[in-house]
C-alpha cells in the first residue's frame, strides 16, 4: 500500500500547487476545450462525407473520441508531467531525488509530479461518452460498462509503459528527446483501428497499440464486451509494463548520479 499512499501524496501536493495558481485552470481547461472540439470538428468532417467509418457509426465514433479524451486526460495528468522531462533529469543527475523515496525506483522515478488539472479533459471525455451512448439504438449493459472502464485502465497502464520505454532511451542516448515521437504518434489511438491497412492495423493493435488501446474499450461500450477483447486488454496492459520495469533497471544501471 505504500506505492498508493505516496501516489496520493503526490497528488494532494500537485493539487495545491496548481490551485494556488487558478488562472492556469483557466487556460487549462480552454486547451482542453480547443483540443476536444478539433478532434470533433474532424471527425464530423469526416460523417460529413459518409455514413460510416470503418464500420463505425456516428455514435460510436463520438464514443471512440470521448474515451480518447478521458485516456489523453489522465495521461496529461499522471505520465506526461514525469516523462516528458525525463531525459533532462538523468542528464543533469537530478534523478537522485527520486531514487532515495521508499518505494521501488521505477515507480517513484514515475510519479514525481503530477497535473490534476488536465483532468478537465477526462471529465470532457466523460460527458461526450455519456452523449454518445444515449444516441446508440440499444442501451449499454453494467457488464460492458464494467469491462470498458478496465479496458480504459489498461490504457493508462500501456501509455505510462510505452512512455516510460522511450524515455529510459537517455539512458544511453541522452542527447536525444523522443517523447515528443510518443506524444505524435498517441494521435493514432483518435481513429478507429480499422481504418488502417494491413499489416499496419495489426502493429497499431497488438505491438505499438495506441489505436488499439482506444479501440477496445469503445469497441466494449457500443458493439458489446467480449472475453477475447477484455483478455487481450488485460495481456497488452501487464506485458508492456513487465517490459517498461525491465528496459528502466537497465538503464539505471548506467545512471552515475549528480555526486558520482
Amino acid at each position: 500500500m505504500k506505492p498508493l499512499r505516496l501516489l496520493a501524496s503526490v497528488f494532494s501536493l500537485s493539487l495545491r500547487r496548481d490551485l494556488a495558481h487558478r488562472v492556469n485552470f483557466a487556460f487549462d481547461l480552454m486547451q482542453s476545450l480547443l483540443g476536444l472540439a478539433t478532434v470533433l470538428a474532424t471527425t464530423m468532417a469526416v460523417f460529413h462525407q459518409t455514413r460510416s467509418l470503418a464500420g463505425w457509426s456516428r455514435p460510436e465514433a463520438l464514443v471512440l473520441v470521448g474515451v480518447y479524451s478521458l485516456v489523453s486526460g489522465l495521461r496529461g495528468t499522471f505520465v506526461d508531467p514525469n516523462l516528458v522531462t525525463f531525459v533532462g533529469i538523468i542528464r543533469d543527475g537530478t534523478l537522485d531525488e527520486a531514487l532515495l523515496r521508499p518505494a521501488p525506483s521505477w515507480f517513484t522515478t514515475t510519479c514525481r509530479e503530477h497535473t490534476p488539472l488536465a483532468l478537465g479533459q477526462s471529465v470532457l471525455g466523460l460527458g461526450i461518452i455519456g452523449l454518445a451512448l444515449g444516441m446508440l439504438p440499444s442501451a449499454v449493459r453494467p457488464l460492458d460498462l464494467l469491462a470498458a472502464a478496465v479496458l480504459a485502465c489498461c490504457a493508462v497502464a500501456i501509455t505510462w509503459a510505452l512512455s516510460l520505454i522511450v524515455a529510459c532511451a537517455g539512458f544511453w542516448a541522452g542527447r536525444f528527446e523522443l517523447a515528443p515521437l510518443t506524444g505524435a504518434m498517441w494521435d493514432i489511438g483518435r481513429y478507429p483501428a480499422g481504418v488502417y491497412r494491413q499489416p499496419l492495423r495489426t502493429l497499431v493493435t497488438y505491438v505499438i497499440p495506441f489505436a488499439g488501446m482506444i479501440t477496445l474499450p469503445a469497441t466494449a461500450l457500443t458493439r458489446a464486451s467480449s472475453l477475447t477483447a477484455l483478455l487481450s486488454g488485460l495481456a497488452l496492459a501487464v506485458g508492456f509494463a513487465a517490459l517498461a520495469v525491465v528496459v528502466f533497471r537497465q538503464g539505471i544501471k548506467r545512471y552515475t548520479g549528480a555526486t558520482s
